[in-house]
């Protein structure tokens, strides 16, 4: 009997942890994605200067997705102004994030009958301050 319950909890216990590492690493991305499109918005807004804004996001959305454990090939974020000036008083900013998690323990030669990876989205408006100078 101790064999037959050794072997049932191999078979039951290494599948619940594939399936809790999998699921904390797509939480991670979704996290992630969000985050960086919330903090590239942030960090836009905040520039002095229009030529300097784009790059403060991108920066501030690669520490995000750093911070998570995602590289900057796996994360993206794509800034676009809304309401003509972009740091104009009452225009905005509309942030699109997108990660991909590679799904772990997949071997490449299933890549055609399962997904090995899943893409993780996020959206976010960020306003201009009203009083800004």
């Amino acid at each position: 009997m101790l064999v037959e319950v050794a072997f049932l909890l191999v078979l039951l216990v290494a599948p619940l942890f594939y399936l809790v590492g999998t699921l904390a690493r797509v939480q991670a991305g979704a996290y992630a994605a969000t985050a960086a499109a919330r903090e590239a918005g942030r960090a836009f807004v905040t520039a002095q200067e229009a030529g300097e804004a784009s790059g403060r996001g991108h920066a501030a959305a690669g520490l995000v997705f750093s911070a998570h454990g995602f590289s900057d090939v796996e994360g993206s974020v794509s800034l676009s102004c809304v309401g003509g000036d972009c740091l104009a008083p009452g225009s905005g900013v509309s942030v699109d994030s997108r990660v991909t998690v590679e799904l772990p323990l997949i071997p490449d030669f299933m890549n055609g009958v399962v997904p090995t990876s899943v893409t993780l989205t996020a959206h976010h408006l960020e306003g201009v301050d009203e009083f800004r100078e």
